[in-house]
């Protein structure tokens, strides 16, 4: 059985990260999300993937390659126009060879292995099955019903009450090769593929008790960050790791090869520093703290809960909180991220859709790759900066003569 990944699309609503990267190239506590999603379809047994590609796709290809450092055979397929889910399905149809096939969208995330309870249910019933998750909100998602034997009774596109939360797909799919035939008829329309085969009653639904995300939107990494980290429940540091005085480490830390780490430094886990990064003297790294490798912190330096994608500088006695932060990116010294309203109201974030609602409380700064943002600038609530962005140092003095 092969599986199909579909990984192809621009994610504008994930912009400033997605200007630069393939969506599932964005590192969720220290990895590319795709990964997550590969090394479950290895540990299933699944190792023949096809995934679909487009935008900014020499960022994921040159990362995974043909797959060998996971076990896996990827073959890469490329959607050019971007015409849509069931266009992208479809091009795949003669690799898949009239075969059943595992479906994967490269933009959710989930603990653990869903691949291997839906293999278990497709033995079990011999029909089309999907993963299905209960989120706290079902409004953003087509709703899924189900009867007592977990066949899918109906599927409702957009609900009528927003309020009621229900099954929604997770994302994840093992479908027949009719499949395809189904999605031809309905001119790649997925949605009405999937009705029919509810109307044929041949769609079963796999309930995944995990945890599982659909990220869309860029505070939804730090909400994703949150959620691989927390079922960590042991320190994993290299051996190769340099603590340069007196540093203390509590909790799961996980501490990747070649990191250094000044004295009087504190690292608090579950959190992530990648691959010969270096941390600076009297540095406090706090809980949900991910970063990505070869990224540089000054002295001083307090991070809480923020993602950074790496090879970055942070400048001494900055303060970077509830922030994700791209590749490649300068700070001055005592750069701040406000992340907090002090009357408490949620942070707003600003698009090209105008203002959104995060319903986050605390919520810092979203920079994208290669940003330089000079000393002493303090960053609003919810504030996006562009990639290849500059700000200049803030001075008020210049010269007194």
């Amino acid at each position: 059985m092969k599986a199909v990944i579909l990984a192809a699309g621009r994610s504008e609503r994930l912009k400033p990260f997605t200007e630069t990267r393939a969506k599932p190239m964005i590192r969720i506590a220290g990895h590319p999300m795709l990964e997550y999603s590969l090394r479950g379809l290895a540990d299933a047994g699944v190792t023949d993937v096809l995934i679909v590609v487009h935008h900014q796709s020499a960022t994921l290809t040159s990362h995974f390659e043909h797959g060998a450092r996971l076990g896996l055979s990827i073959e890469y397929i490329r959607q050019d126009p971007l015409d849509g889910i069931g266009a992208a399905v479809r091009r795949c149809e003669r690799q898949l060879g009239g075969d059943p096939f595992l479906l994967v969208y490269g933009d959710v995330l989930a603990t653990g292995n869903p691949f291997e309870s839906l293999l278990g249910q497709y033995t079990e019933t011999g029909g089309a099955v999907a993963s299905l998750s209960l989120p706290p909100s079902s409004a953003e998602f087509g709703n899924v019903y189900v009867d007592q034997s977990m066949r899918i009774t109906r599927l409702v596109e957009k609900p009528s009450n927003p309020q009621v939360s229900n099954y929604v797909f997770a994302g994840f799919y093992l479908l027949p090769a009719s499949f395809l035939g189904m999605l031809a008829e309905a001119r790649n329309d997925m949605v009405l593929a999937f009705q029919r085969l509810v109307q044929e009653g041949k769609l079963y639904g796999s309930l995944w008790d995990g945890e599982w995300i659909d990220i869309t939107r860029p505070w939804q990494i730090l909400d994703a960050n949150r959620l691989v980290m927390a079922a960590w429940n042991r320190a994993e540091i290299h051996t190769t790791v340099k603590l340069e005085g007196a540093v203390h480490i509590e909790g799961p830390a996980h501490i990747e090869e070649g990191v250094r780490i000044g004295a009087g430094s504190i690292v608090k886990g579950p959190c992530y520093i990648g691959r010969d990064s270096y941390i600076g003297n009297n540095t406090l790294i706090r809980e949900f703290t991910a970063l990505g490798p070869e990224s540089v912190v000054g002295y001083g330096t307090e991070l809480k809960n923020c993602v950074l994608q790496g090879r970055s500088i942070l400048g001494r006695l900055s303060y970077i909180g509830d922030s994700v932060i791209g590749e490649r990116v300068r700070l001055g010294t005592g750069v701040t991220t406000v992340n907090h309203f002090d009357d408490g109201r949620a942070v707003a974030f600003v698009s090209e859709e105008g203002e959104l609602s995060t319903g986050h409380d605390k919520l810092g700064a979203f920079i994208g790759d290669d940003v330089v943002i000079g000393a002493r600038n303090v960053l609003a609530p919810g504030t996006r900066v562009r990639s290849g962005a500059r700000v200049d140092d803030l001075i008020s003095v210049t010269s007194i003569l």
